[in-house]
C-alpha cells in the first residue's frame, strides 16, 4: 500500500508540475505592475534661502519602484552636504542656507523624480527648483505726465530680480487717501489687476499729490513702501492733439486661468479720445468688437477681464480717437490653463505582431510640444497618437506622453503588456553526434532563441543532468540584441559511462524543443542505474537502456530470464529502446533487465522496476477547494492542494 501511493505521488506530481510552472509564472506576471506616481511633484518649487524646501515623490507599484531624482540630461542627483539631500523615502530636501552658500547647480535647476521596478521606468513632470536669497530691493513710482480730463496709469517699478516674486498690495498718498484692489469701475480711482493705479478724468487737484505703491513678497511675507513717491505732471491744453499711445509694438501679456488681467491703451488726446477695443478671429484679419459685460469692463482707455478664461486668448485691438485723428494699438494675450493629461488606454495588453495605440488626451493652455517616451528614454515622436504597428518582446513596458508648454508641463502613464502570442524555443545551433577515445574535456553546445527567453536543460539518456564532478552546466544570454540564450555542458575528461544519448531542451512558458545527438566513447559496455517507473495503466510505455560503451554488438530486454518481446504488445529496438503498449498491473508490472554486449562477448545487465496504476476516473475539487484526483484501482484518491505561496501534494487512500 506505501509502495502504490509512493506511485501515486509521483504519477500526480508528473501530471501538474508543467501546469504548475507555467501558471506560477503567468501569475507572477500579472501580479506585476509598473511605477504610477502616488505624489507627483509640482511644476515649480520656488523657496526662500531662510525657510528651505522639500519637494515630495512617491510611487506605487508591484514590485514597489525605487525612487531616483535626476537632472534633465539623465545624470543622477546626489547629495550636496547641507544644501542638497536625497531621502530614503524619496523626499528631496534643500535645507535653509545662507546667502554666501547660493549654488546655481543646485538652487536654480531643473529636476525630475524617476520611479522604476522590473516593469519599467517613468518620469515625473519637470520640476523647476528656484531659491531666492533674501536681499534688499526697493521699488520706485515715477512722474507721469497726462492732459487734463484725460486717465492717467501710475507704475510701480520693481527690480527684475524680484519680479517675480513680489506684488503690489495698495496705493496712498501723503493726504492719507489708501486704493487697494477692488471693483469700482466707475470711481476716479482703481487698482488694476496687474498692480498698476488707474487715475480717471485728471484735473490740477491730481498734480499735488504724491502717490506710493506698497509690494508683499510671497515668499517672505514682507511688505515695504515704494522708496520714491510719484507724482501726476498735469499739463493744459492749449490746442488741439490727436491721440498718442505711450507704447510702441504688440505687447504680449500672460495670465493665468481665473486671474483678473487688464490690458492697457495709455492714450493720451485733446479733445479727449475715445477708445474701442477688438479681437481678431484666430488665424484672421478679421475683427469683432469686443463686448462689454460683467466680466469684462472697460475703464478709459483700460479693457478688463475679470476671471479670464483659455478663450480670452487671441490678438487685441484698441482703437484710440478724437476730432482730429486716431491711431492704434496690439496686445496679445495669453490665458494659461494649467497643463494635465492622460493616455487612452491606460493599460493595454497586446499579442505579439499586433498592433498598438496609445493617445494622449490632454487639457490645458497654451501647449507648444506633445512627445513621448518609454521606460524614461525619449521616443522619435511628435504628436497626440502613438501607434506600434507590430509589438515585438522589447515593446512592453511604460509609457508617457509629455505635455509642454514655455512654462510647464504635465506627464500621463500607461502600461504595455504582452498578451498571449509569443514565440515558441527554437534551436539555432547544437551539437552533433561524435565517437570518441577516454581521457579528453568534451564541450557541448546549444543556443536558443524564442519569447519569453528559454531555459536550457540537459539530459544523458532521458535524466537531467546536473553540474558535479567533471560534467559542468551553465547558460548566459548574448548581449548582441537578439536575445539568445547559450547553454554549455562540458564535460573536463569524457571516460566510457559517458557515453549515451544527449539532449538539449530550451523550454518556456510557450512551449519546448529538443535536439538529440549520440555520444559514443571506446570501451566495455557499461548501463547507468535506472530509477523507477510509475506509469498508469492503459498508457504505452516507453523506455531506452541508458547504455555506454563502443562499439556496442547489441542491447536486448528480458523479464523473468526470457528475451523480450513475448507477445505482441512488446517492441525491442536495436538502439535498446522497449515499448510496451496499453500497459496493465497484472500483466506488465514487473522488473525489467537489459542486456548489453559487445563483439568481444563482455555482457553487462541492468534492471528498472515497472509499477502499473489506476486510471485516473476523475478530478474535482472538494469543500475546502482542494483537486481530488480519484484512480480506478481499490477508489484510491489524491488530493492536490495549492495556495498562492505553496503548493502541497497529499496521497489520501
Amino acid at each position: 500500500m506505501e509502495a502504490r501511493q509512493l506511485d501515486n505521488w509521483h504519477l500526480l506530481f508528473a501530471l501538474f508540475a508543467l501546469a504548475l510552472a507555467t501558471t506560477a509564472v503567468s501569475a507572477a506576471e500579472d501580479d506585476r505592475a509598473g511605477p504610477v506616481f502616488i505624489h507627483e511633484p509640482v511644476n515649480r518649487v520656488d523657496f526662500s534661502n531662510t525657510t528651505g524646501a522639500t519637494v515630495e515623490c512617491s510611487a506605487m507599484g508591484t514590485p514597489n519602484p525605487e525612487i531616483v531624482w535626476i537632472r534633465q540630461n539623465g545624470t543622477a542627483v546626489t547629495d550636496v552636504p547641507g544644501l542638497r539631500q536625497v531621502l530614503p523615502n524619496g523626499n528631496l530636501v534643500f535645507p535653509p542656507f545662507r546667502a554666501e552658500d547660493y549654488r546655481q547647480e543646485v538652487h536654480a535647476q531643473v529636476y525630475v523624480c524617476l520611479a522604476r521596478n522590473p516593469v519599467g521606468s517613468v518620469h515625473s513632470r519637470d520640476v523647476n527648483v528656484r531659491a531666492v536669497v533674501s536681499q534688499h530691493y526697493d521699488t520706485d513710482v515715477n512722474k507721469e505726465y497726462a492732459i487734463r480730463g484725460n486717465s492717467a496709469v501710475l507704475k510701480c517699478q520693481v527690480p527684475s530680480f524680484v519680479a517675480d516674486f513680489v506684488s503690489v498690495v495698495s496705493w496712498h498718498t501723503e493726504q492719507g487717501d489708501n486704493f487697494s484692489p477692488g471693483s469700482d469701475y466707475d470711481g476716479k480711482y482703481l487698482v488694476l489687476p496687474s498692480g498698476e493705479l488707474h487715475i480717471r478724468d485728471v484735473g490740477p487737484e491730481d498734480g499735488y499729490k504724491t502717490y506710493q505703491c506698497r509690494t508683499k513678497h510671497r515668499l517672505t511675507g514682507e511688505t515695504r513702501l515704494s522708496a520714491t513717491k510719484g507724482r501726476l505732471v498735469i499739463t493744459e491744453p492749449t490746442n488741439t492733439m490727436r491721440p498718442k499711445i505711450a507704447r510702441n509694438g504688440i505687447e504680449f501679456k500672460d495670465v493665468d486661468s481665473g486671474r483678473d488681467v487688464a490690458l492697457l491703451c495709455p492714450g493720451q488726446a485733446f479733445p479727449v479720445p475715445f477708445y474701442r477695443w477688438y479681437k481678431f478671429d484666430e488665424g484672421s484679419t478679421r475683427k469683432r468688437a469686443v463686448t462689454l459685460n460683467d466680466r469684462v469692463k472697460q475703464v478709459s482707455g483700460t479693457l478688463i477681464i475679470k476671471e479670464a478664461v483659455v478663450a480670452d486668448s487671441g490678438k487685441y485691438l484698441c482703437v484710440v480717437n478724437n476730432t482730429v485723428g486716431g491711431e492704434s494699438v496690439e496686445t496679445v494675450l495669453t490665458v494659461t490653463a494649467p497643463l494635465s493629461a492622460t493616455v487612452d488606454p491606460p493599460t493595454q495588453t497586446v499579442d505579439f505582431g499586433r498592433p498598438a495605440v496609445f493617445t494622449c488626451v490632454y487639457k490645458g493652455n497654451p501647449v507648444r510640444t506633445i512627445t513621448w517616451s518609454k521606460d524614461g528614454k525619449a521616443l522619435n515622436h511628435d504628436g497626440p497618437v502613438l501607434r506600434i504597428d507590430s509589438i515585438k518582446k522589447e515593446d512592453k513596458g511604460m509609457y508617457q506622453c509629455f505635455v509642454r508648454n514655455d512654462q510647464e508641463s504635465a506627464q500621463a502613464i500607461a502600461e504595455l503588456k504582452l498578451g498571449s502570442r509569443f514565440d515558441p524555443p527554437l534551436i539555432v545551433h547544437a551539437f552533433q553526434s561524435e565517437t570518441l577515445q577516454p581521457g579528453p574535456p568534451v564541450h557541448l553546445m546549444c543556443v536558443a532563441s524564442g519569447n519569453p527567453t528559454p531555459e536550457i536543460t540537459w539530459e544523458l539518456d532521458g535524466k537531467k543532468l546536473t553540474s558535479r564532478e567533471r560534467i559542468q552546466v551553465g547558460q548566459y544570454l548574448k548581449m548582441n540584441g537578439n536575445g539568445n540564450v547559450v547553454s554549455h555542458l562540458n564535460i573536463s575528461s569524457i571516460q566510457t559511462a559517458d557515453g549515451g544519448l544527449y539532449k538539449c531542451i530550451a523550454s518556456s512558458k510557450v512551449g519546448s524543443v529538443e535536439h538529440a545527438e549520440r555520444l559514443n566513447v571506446y570501451g566495455v559496455p557499461f548501463i547507468r542505474p535506472m530509477d523507477k517507473r510509475p506509469i498508469v495503466s492503459g498508457e504505452t510505455l516507453f523506455v531506452t537502456c541508458p547504455a555506454a560503451g563502443y562499439p556496442i554488438k547489441s542491447i536486448t530486454w528480458e523479464r523473468d530470464g526470457r528475451t523480450l518481446p513475448i507477445n505482441r504488445k512488446q517492441k525491442v529496438f536495436p538502439n535498446g529502446t522497449l515499448i510496451i503498449e496499453n500497459v496493465e498491473r497484472q500483466s506488465d508490472q514487473a522488473t525489467y533487465t537489459c542486456v548489453v554486449q559487445n563483439e568481444q562477448g563482455f555482457l553487462v545487465k541492468g534492471n528498472l522496476e515497472v509499477a502499473v496504476m489506476g486510471k485516473l476516473k476523475e478530478f474535482h475539487h472538494d469543500t475546502n477547494n482542494n483537486l481530488v484526483a480519484i484512480l480506478s484501482n481499490q477508489n484510491e484518491k489524491l488530493l492536490f492542494v495549492s495556495c498562492k505561496s505553496s503548493n502541497v501534494f497529499r496521497v489520501l487512500v
